[in-house]
């Protein structure tokens, strides 16, 4: 029953994104995103707004595409991993185009006021999906090298930290509406999870 609990945990995901989007389609207010984006707000000059600025590029296109560039090359020339480099390089694609599809069916408008230069439509966020699935599968590639349980879980919950404030950067910066944040993380988490037990249950075959 645990060993298959990831399959409950994907839907539970799934479950939320579906219901997010739903609402968002809907076209109402929703008091969520009034009450989160409240509470996250910054000033602009201040030590929170130059903050957050830096954190939202460690989640940008260009940032997520040089890391993956080098995770592969680490996977092909230094580990001649093939197998992982493969699974990585398909992943993060994979995930990049699944959001940008969702994206275009949704067509929601992002919020206005924004803090920095953005382009394109809102849900779900690609920083907070893309973001969660190419750091958490880093993470993954960590944990598997260092030895100790307190480098592994010091890997963990760093990494899983800096997806969390690269989501909140994005609801500082006025980008993002919170739920598109949350259904970012949701869908990321659903894809990331589904990708991880593949890789192991295929591994076992194709290895």
């Amino acid at each position: 029953m645990i060993k298959h609990s990831w399959i409950a945990m994907v839907l539970l995901c799934l479950l939320l994104f579906f219901f997010l989007m739903h609402e968002v389609q809907s076209e109402n207010t929703l008091t969520f995103d009034t009450y989160i984006t409240e509470l996250i707000s910054v000033s602009e000059n201040s030590f929170w707004f130059t903050f957050f600025k830096w954190i939202t590029y460690l989640g940008k296109s260009m940032s997520i595409g040089f890391g993956s560039l080098l995770c592969v090359l680490y996977l092909w020339i230094i580990k001649k991993d093939y197998w992982t480099m493969a699974v990585f390089s398909i992943g993060i694609a994979g995930g990049d185009v699944l959001n940008g599809w969702i994206k275009n069916h949704i067509q929601r408008v992002r919020p206005e006021n924004h803090l920095m230069e953005t382009a394109g439509f809102s849900f779900p966020s690609g920083h907070a999906m893309v973001g969660l699935l190419f750091f958490s599968m880093v993470a993954y590639l960590i944990i598997k090298q260092v030895k100790g349980d307190s480098l592994k879980w010091a890997a963990g919950i760093g990494f899983g930290c800096l997806v969390l404030l690269i989501g909140v950067s994005r609801i500082a910066m006025k980008v993002h509406f919170p739920t598109d944040i949350l259904a970012g993380f949701a869908l990321g988490a659903a894809y990331s999870l589904t990708l991880f037990n593949l890789y192991k249950f295929l591994g076992r075959r194709v290895l």
